[in-house]
């Protein structure tokens, strides 16, 4: 069915499904749901340091449909479920970069919380330094002190007295 690749090299030659050589076998596995997240996470996070200063009335929709259709085409349909529950309890605020970055991070910050993870302070400039380089806010900063003191890999619930203090989800009781 597909003989030739596009550009016009014998499918053979480019290993995967179609390969004659046994190369399909040595290909790497697709990614899995932690690390699909983690990219979501990058990408939103980007996206976010990236929207505009003050969006006019068509942007906001179009940032709105896109989050709709990045929620209903996600590859997890449970995390996509559990997302859209967030977003009715902490409804998207796209009327500036500042008010998306930090919704992105606390709504971030309510699914770390239902799966028991620590949390992260959402301090706009970390928000949009991280995002503006494609960085994650562990890589910007550090983890958490809960996570070091743990151990690497160990992810726990951040302590009460280390909760965000500009995240609206933590102040609210929302944890």
């Amino acid at each position: 069915v597909c003989a030739v690749s596009s550009r016009g090299f014998p499918a053979s030659s480019m290993g995967g499904l179609f390969s004659s050589s046994g190369e399909a076998s040595r290909q790497p596995r697709p990614p899995g749901r932690a690390e699909i997240g983690r990219a979501g996470w990058r990408y939103v996070h980007t996206l976010a340091a990236q929207h505009p200063e003050k969006p006019g009335p068509q942007e906001e929709v179009d940032a709105l449909m896109w989050l709709r259709s990045f929620v209903h085409l996600y590859p997890c349909q449970l995390c996509s479920k559990e997302f859209i529950e967030v977003c009715a309890d902490l409804p998207p605020r796209l009327s500036s970069r500042d008010e998306y970055s930090m919704w992105w991070c606390e709504a971030h910050n309510r699914v770390r919380g239902d799966l028991s993870q620590a949390l992260r302070r959402c301090e706009l400039k970390d928000l949009l330094e991280a995002g503006r380089s494609g960085q994650s806010l562990d890589e910007l900063r550090g983890p958490p002190k809960s996570e070091t003191a743990a151990g690497a890999g160990t992810a726990q619930a951040a302590p009460a007295s280390q909760v965000a203090e500009g995240c609206a989800a933590c102040s609210e009781g929302r944890r």
